[in-house]
């Protein structure tokens, strides 16, 4: 009985020399995972937690925190293996499924992304996250069904405070429920305030077609908000209701036609369907004349739009579609009398005046003669307007009355302080009056509003040219 007993703790003696010194090390090793993991040191964070999985093969959740660091390190090739490791062995944490997913949708295997977030709900059901991210998924793939279960799941859990999101869920929905689209749309806006401009354009469209009895008619117009605020293929389904609607409304097939080419498609059969519904109407004639100018076919756009206009005469938007085949003519006196034709359709229209004067001071003709009291104009009908102060700030600054300009373009910022075009503009008078200090400020601010526009190129061009070091 003592010599087995004997040999039972002899056995147990070499057992722990064998199992201590990995588990301690592994202990030693995990502690040091944590602090370097804390110290955002994910690289070696990871090196420590690989080498404890495998000293302590029953400790599998650390195949997880080895992932996620490797993640965090942005190492993804080996984040993905390590989490599909942890995987394997039913270690997956709540935030290790999701870095899974997220490095296969690094690798642009989105199916694969998919099915490893649908996964990870059934694991962790109450892990909503999961849910933002299948949205962004479908959103790419452009299943707008499956976006808005996504996106719906995702706002009634977590995502209470996610402006982006009730954004895109309002778009979604406004087709099929426009005033709850609109309820979400504003909630939208009041999370965050950069979504003010289009959300504005969608409730104005909305409340616009809530007034049509008509129900295609109705989807048109949601439709051409949507296409306002470039959500062509929502656009698109909109006008494909309208048209189911009514067969017989052209302005639904002239739309649904614009949407097709918006998207890559050619939309000519909806455009000639359209065209044989009603030939008279000015709005097929006018998105034929689009067609047409989109293809370079300039004369063929010029007889579009001269029909829109004979149709619909009192209408200024035709004459200006009409001056803008002109300019691609290089033909600028027939552009001109056709922006004056335009204000004289509609002389209370501020936005046409404010297009007159644009016109003259783009291409340098009639500044002071026409240019400068068509601004003037276009302030008088719209003083709250920043777009109108910007153009009457630029057409004296034309005309070199720099001062007068300052004034303009102070009150278009305090109207609209993010007015890329103002700043530039602001910034050229400041040089002109020699107040470096100023114009600094004033290019920078056009480059930072607008990085990749033509107005934050033309300002970067002027700080390396004024300011080569100091920008």
């Amino acid at each position: 009985m003592r010599a087995q007993l004997n040999r039972t703790l002899i056995l147990l003696v070499v057992v722990g020399l064998i199992v201590a010194p990995p588990l301690f090390a592994g202990n030693k090793y995990i502690s040091q995972a944590q602090s370097a993991f804390q110290a955002q040191d994910f690289t070696q964070a990871a090196k420590y937690y690989e080498v404890t999985a495998r000293l302590l093969p029953w400790r599998n959740e650390l195949w997880d925190k080895a992932g996620i660091a490797r993640f965090k390190a942005d190492e993804i090739e080996s984040a993905l293996i390590l989490l599909e490791k942890a995987r394997q062995e039913n270690a997956l944490s709540e935030l290790g499924w999701e870095m899974l997913g997220i490095s296969y949708v690094e690798k642009s295997d989105l199916d694969r992304a998919l099915e490893i977030w649908n996964s990870g709900l059934k694991a962790y059901p109450e892990y909503s996250k999961y849910y933002s991210q299948l949205a962004s998924v479908y959103h790419q793939q452009g299943d707008l069904s499956a976006e808005r279960m996504a996106l719906e799941s995702w706002i009634d859990s977590q995502g209470e405070t996610d402006a982006q999101a009730h954004y895109r869920f309002g778009l979604l929905i406004s087709v099929s429920n426009p005033n709850l689209g609109l309820k979400v749309l504003l909630r939208a806006s009041a999370l965050d305030p950069e979504f003010a401009a289009v959300v504005d354009t969608m409730q104005t469209a909305l409340s616009l077609a809530s007034l049509e009895t008509n129900e295609s008619n109705k989807m048109v117009i949601t439709g051409r908000g949507l296409g306002l605020v470039n959500e062509w293929q929502l656009a698109r389904d909109a006008f494909l209701q309208g048209v189911t609607l009514n067969k017989q409304n052209a302005e639904a097939w002239a739309w649904l036609s614009e949407a097709e080419q918006q998207l890559g498609q050619e939309g000519t059969t909806a455009m000639d369907t359209a065209l044989s519904l009603n030939r008279e109407n000015p709005i097929v004639r006018n998105l034929r004349g689009l067609y047409w100018l989109r293809n370079g076919n300039n004369e063929r756009a010029l007889s579009e739009y001269l029909l829109a206009a004979t149709y619909e005469p009192d209408n200024p938007l035709w004459q200006i579609s009409i001056a803008e085949v002109y300019i691609q003519q290089a033909d600028l006196s027939a552009a001109l009398n056709s922006y004056i034709s335009a204000v004289e359709i509609a002389p209370e229209d501020a936005t046409v005046w404010r297009l007159l004067a644009n016109f003259c001071a783009q291409y340098n003709i009639q500044i002071e003669e026409i240019g400068l009291p068509a601004a003037q104009n276009a302030v008088e009908l719209a003083e709250e307007d920043p777009l109108a102060q910007d153009i009457l700030g630029w057409t004296l600054t034309l005309l070199e009355r720099y001062n007068q300009a300052e004034e303009a373009l102070q009150q278009a910022l305090s109207l609209d302080p993010q007015l890329a075009q103002a700043h530039l503009h602001f910034g050229i008078v400041s040089l002109q009056l020699d107040d470096w200090g100023s114009a600094l400020d004033h290019l920078k601010q056009a480059v930072e509003i607008n990085p990749y526009g033509s107005v934050g190129d033309q300002a970067q061009v002027l700080l390396n040219q004024y300011f080569p070091s100091g920008n």
